[in-house]
Order: structure tokens, then C-alpha cells, then sequence
């Protein structure tokens, strides 16, 4: 009897530990809640976009190039006004699992310190498509001599950016 009321013992802490360790963001295809500074945190370890191929049917490809080139111009001249007019209002950015909501948020939490003022620099070297979607994979340099080599994932609609996704390569 000590033997069936230990395994029903290990069995519910073994339960109540799994529930106190889970919590709603764990529950797959549930959105990620931003914290009090309104940025999201997802995993970085998230996997990469499918294989390249051709844009999907309707898509421009020459205007989303364009656009994308425009966002790197923009952003290696240091151009804040340029980078804010290449994000649709509503765009969100995931960097690297930092999930920015809105075209502000891009700007303000994310692209405006650590790539303007840090005198950020990007060389794109290499790009293809998956869809919809252009990914451009570049080089980036700092100011201060920092080198970092990864990709974005962009949705580019109606002349502006939508969605990015930023990983390290």
C-alpha cells in the first residue's frame, strides 16, 4: 500500500511541476505578450526560413529590392526620417526573438540606438526568396569596429516594410 500512495505522491508533484513550469506563452501558436517596455522575447533558435526560390506569383520583385535597398541607403547614411518611411505604421520587427510591435517601436527601441547612433553599416551579401518574402543577408559593422553577419526576412508590400525577421547566420 506505501508503495501505491508513494507513485500516486511522485506521479501529482511530477504534474504540479510540469503546470507551475508552463505558462500561457508555452501553449504552441499562442503569441508571445510583450513585457512592460513593449518588447516581445521569443527564441533566437527559431528555424530558418525555407529554401530559396522565386518570388510568389504577384509579387514585384523589382519594387521589393528597391524598397529593401532603400531601408540599407537610408540606414547607412545615417537618415532616420528615411529608415521611419520605409516601415509601413503598423510593421513589426522580430530581432532575433526582440519583437517590436510597431513602426515607433522599430525606430525607437531598436534601429535609432543600436544601428544610427551606433554608426551601424550594412553590406548586403547575398539575397533570395521564399515566397513572398526577400531575405537579405548581409554584413554589419558598428562605429566602434563591432562586425555581425545575419539575415532579414522581409515582407515588403505596397512600397513599405511589413514584417522582418532578423537572425545570425
Amino acid at each position: 500500500m506505501m508503495q501505491k500512495a508513494g507513485r500516486v505522491v511522485l506521479v501529482a508533484s511530477l504534474a504540479l511541476s510540469m503546470a507551475a513550469c508552463s505558462s500561457e506563452t508555452d501553449t504552441p501558436g499562442a503569441a508571445p505578450a510583450p513585457d512592460s517596455s513593449g518588447i516581445t522575447t521569443v527564441p533566437a533558435d527559431s528555424p530558418p526560413p525555407a529554401p530559396a526560390g522565386e518570388p510568389a506569383a504577384g509579387v514585384d520583385k523589382a519594387a521589393v529590392e528597391r524598397v529593401a535597398q532603400r531601408f540599407v541607403d537610408a540606414a547607412n547614411a545615417g537618415d532616420e526620417d528615411g529608415v521611419r518611411s520605409t516601415f509601413a505604421p503598423n510593421a513589426q520587427f522580430d530581432s532575433v526573438g526582440r519583437i517590436y510591435p510597431s513602426r515607433d517601436a522599430i525606430m525607437d527601441r531598436f534601429l535609432i540606438p543600436e544601428v544610427l547612433r551606433a554608426g551601424g553599416r550594412y553590406k548586403a551579401v547575398g539575397s533570395r526568396w521564399n515566397g513572398e518574402r526577400y531575405i537579405v543577408d548581409y554584413e554589419f559593422s558598428t562605429g566602434g569596429g563591432g562586425r555581425e553577419v545575419f539575415y532579414y526576412d522581409y515582407l515588403i508590400r505596397d512600397g513599405v516594410i511589413h514584417d522582418v525577421v532578423g537572425r545570425y547566420n
